[in-house]
């Protein structure tokens, strides 16, 4: 059912709201249009990960410990360790991180997940700033950033603009724009220059596995480029 619902032409439909059914369908209760959501706190980070390439999709077993911020677990009333999960375990899909209900991990609360004391009928959206720093800054951020950066230098063109257009379609399902393009390239170049004059920066920031014959420096200015493309708004978006 889910397969026959999101394949349909209804649901991948845009969400663009459209001059003429401003009378005949105000509130898209005959679906003539697809509706524009953030995407659930769970998901997030599923959709870094599945940019990057780091998504463990396997099903089932026992919740994870994926990354989160030193001291979160020192929040509540009683201390507790949270050991943070390695290899596969730690990009297992959000559905199974561990919830401490007393101090559940920041990324989700953050991005308006239930807080597992009540039951809860359906989830509220907020949009503040600290959603935008965390997708900037999180560790667990950074390390799609990273990986994704070794995957564009590893699977898309040898070429700056059909690597741009192949990490906006990882991130977005479309093409980037002639100006996305423009102001992503101008940023890439101006990060070339930057880490050319300093390489202990660019070993501090790239992933660690480089493709073969990447030099670091390059790997770190795409890391600059796909952190970008994964803070858009719309990469977290269903449109």
């Amino acid at each position: 059912m889910h397969r026959l619902i999101v394949t349909s032409a209804t649901y991948r439909q845009s969400s663009s709201a459209r001059p003429e059914l401003a009378d005949l369908d105000p509130y898209n209760r005959l679906l003539a249009r697809q509706s524009r959501v953030r995407l659930d706190a769970e998901i997030v980070r599923d959709a870094g990960l599945a940019a990057s390439g780091l998504l463990c999709d396997t099903i089932g077993g026992p919740s994870v410990y994926p990354p989160q911020p030193e001291g979160v677990m020192g929040l509540g009333q009683v201390k507790r360790e949270w050991k943070t999960s390695t290899g596969d375990d730690a990009h297992r899909r959000g559905l199974y991180t561990f919830l401490w209900r007393s101090t559940p991990h920041p990324l989700l609360t953050s991005f308006d997940a239930t807080n597992a004391t009540a039951s809860c009928t359906r989830r509220l959206r907020s949009n503040t700033p600290l959603q935008a720093l965390i997708l900037l800054n999180d560790a667990a951020s950074l390390e799609c950033a990273r990986a994704m950066s070794a995957r564009i230098l590893r699977e898309a063109p040898a070429d700056d603009a059909a690597r741009i257009d192949y990490a906006f379609r990882l991130c977005t399902s479309r093409h980037a724009t002639a100006d996305e393009k423009a102001v992503l390239l101008r940023l890439l170049n101006k990060e070339l220059e930057s880490f050319s004059t300093d390489k202990k920066d660019a070993e501090t920031l790239a992933w660690s596995e480089h493709p073969a014959g990447t030099d670091v420096r390059t790997l770190a200015a795409w890391t600059i480029v796909s952190r970008t493309i994964l803070n858009l708004d719309e990469a977290i978006t269903r449109e």
